[in-house]
């Protein structure tokens, strides 16, 4: 087989192996943020040398699709969207963490200022699986793909018929961080802290070491099977199953790495045989892990559970109902903000707590608001917020605005290659974002396809009906 040759830049090979379907790829100008003008090349397909060429130019902008595989997914947040804080991205960051994407990469899309999280893979799986295992994952959250607001990449493309010579390409989004385009690496407070693409390549092989393959995997056979018109129906004897649970619940931790497992385990166990949901399931879920053998061990989230078990037991209310009870969906919003807000100032509490028992705590505030973010998995903003728990009263700092409400632990990156100037509308952190591109430009031959609910209808994981 002859493949065309890559760039000699270690960096644009980098960038060629990642995003290397170069079919139907795009391309538009940088002049304008709010409207490049993004045309589709159809006739050929881009070389890998041009791709990195276009990267490379700061008055075109390039953007790709995808092929059947692929070794990343995207979730793009619109400009307007109401998910553009801190608050937002925590909730769709755990959202990905129920399906073993567990590190992201957060960049600022465009001068306009969206943002796109990456999510780097250990190795290329089937896209259309991995699209629909996203979609479940985030409306089990309660968080809906719309155009405007959240958006993924891969998407769930309409099926076509290839043997009447139809075809479909899935949505296409713009290279990140090209010279002129405005991306810029977020940290955890989505702050800038620079634009190499070198600290990009380096945070991504992190990233894609750090998920879990065999969570993700298992995710994506269940969305897949979970769109479809006729799901493949799996048996589950219920005394296995059941058994099965109360055996990996009562082992507990015998290793790093497996508190996503058990808290879905656990979520699972207590909505479908005993019949638990709202505050009651994620009582149970805290306190089996709270007595789980190996949980003070192996567990690295003492401080946090309670915040995990939340996304953990929404899920489980979407994708289970209780046993012998009518397959449905609750569609009670939850309060992601009320929640966080109190599983916050727990973790500052207890962190506070601990210091000053283990007679920790320092005397000057900068090191006494380093130690509580580390120790609290928490920002600096919001322990002022909250500063009430941490201070004296007479001493107590004014608390930041309500609107300031994220746990992201502080980080000090170099800002590295900032892009120096920016268009006339000037740099707005969280202002203006530049959507994916779709494929409504395609021929329109292409067959479209209804939403499919949960196994073909019903909102639910595969599950055994009947007392």
């Amino acid at each position: 087989m002859i493949t065309d040759p890559f760039p000699t830049d270690s960096l644009g090979q980098k960038l060629c192996q990642i995003f290397s379907y170069l079919w139907m790829s795009l391309e538009g100008s940088s002049e304008d943020a709010t409207a490049p003008n993004w045309r589709t090349i159809r006739n050929y397909p881009l070389r890998p040398r041009s791709l990195w060429a276009k990267w490379q130019d700061s008055a075109v902008l390039a953007g790709v699709r995808f092929g059947r595989e692929t070794e990343y997914a995207l979730i793009d947040i619109d400009k307007l969207s109401k998910f553009l804080n801190l608050t937002g991205i925590e909730a769709i960051c755990d959202a990905l963490a129920t399906i073993g994407i567990v590190r992201t990469i957060p960049i600022r899309s465009s001068w306009s200022g969206g943002i796109h999280l990456y999510c780097p893979l250990p190795e290329k799986v089937a896209t259309f699986d991995l699209a629909c295992a996203i979609k479940y994952a985030l409306a089990a959250q309660d968080i809906h793909l719309e155009a405007g607001q959240v958006e993924s990449f891969p998407n769930v493309k309409a099926f076509a018929k290839g043997w009447l010579g139809q075809f479909s390409e899935y949505n296409g989004h713009r290279l990140p961080l090209q010279p002129g385009g405005g991306g810029v690496i977020l940290n955890g407070d989505l702050q800038p802290a620079g634009a190499q693409l070198a600290t990009f390549f380096a945070q991504w092989d992190f990233c894609a070491a750090a998920q879990d393959f065999d969570l993700l995997t298992e995710a994506m056979t269940q969305g897949r099977d979970s769109h479809r018109k006729k799901p493949k129906q799996r048996n589950h004897p219920l005394d296995e199953w059941r058994r099965d649970w109360e055996l990996d619940i009562n082992t507990g931790w015998t290793d790093h790495g497996q508190t996503n497992s058990l808290l879905k385990t656990m979520a699972g166990y207590g909505r479908v045989f005993l019949r638990l949901e709202g505050d009651d399931l994620h009582d149970f879920v805290v306190t089996t892990a709270l007595q789980a053998p190996g949980f003070e061990d192996f567990c690295s989230h003492h401080y946090d559970i309670g915040r995990k078990a939340i996304a953990w037991c929404q899920a489980a209310e979407r994708y289970y109902w209780p046993l012998g009870s009518e397959a449905k969906r609750d569609k009670d919003a939850f309060d992601f903000n009320g929640e966080r807000s109190l599983d916050a100032q727990a973790r500052i509490k207890a962190a506070f707590e601990h210091l000053v028992q283990q007679a920790e705590w320092p005397q000057l505030i900068t090191q006494q608001l380093k130690k509580l973010a580390e120790l609290a998995r928490t920002s600096f903003a919001t322990l002022y917020k909250y500063a009430h728990l941490w201070r004296p009263a007479e001493r107590c700092v004014m608390s930041q605005p309500a609107s300031v409400t994220a746990d992201s632990p502080p980080q000090t990156n170099d800002p590295g290659d900032l892009p120096k100037t920016a268009p006339s509308k000037g740099i707005t952190h969280l202002g203006q974002n530049t959507k994916g591109v779709t494929n409504e430009n395609l021929p329109s031959n292409q067959s479209t396809q209804e939403e499919r609910g949960v196994q073909g209808g019903k909102k639910g994981f595969p599950q055994a009906e009947g007392a």
